[in-house]
């Protein structure tokens, strides 16, 4: 098993992401957890009824967000090192 180092990127950005995925869970807004690449890593409750969506997990961001003319989509990139993260915020339009 290997070892991590406190100062990892990697359980950096892990714990970044369970405090931000606690928070997300109780937001009224549509978000999207996504990896660098796009594959939903979390998504909240307001985003599975948004998207009409039970299962968003492990799909592809272009696959669960409608076409631009249905939503507004705000993204913000989370960088530690050379881990990424992607948030979205979907709003109807």
């Amino acid at each position: 098993m290997d070892s991590v180092s406190l100062d990892d990127p990697r359980l950096a950005l892990a714990v970044v992401e369970a405090q931000v995925g606690s928070l997300v869970e109780i937001l009224p807004v549509a978000v999207l957890i996504t990896d660098r690449h796009g594959h939903v890593l979390r998504a909240n409750a307001a985003a599975t009824e948004l998207l009409e969506q039970a299962s968003l997990v492990g799909r592809c961001i272009d696959s669960v967000v409608p076409k631009p003319d249905q939503v507004e989509v705000r993204q913000r990139w989370l960088v530690h090192g050379d881990d990424v993260l992607r948030l979205f915020v979907v709003h109807p339009r």
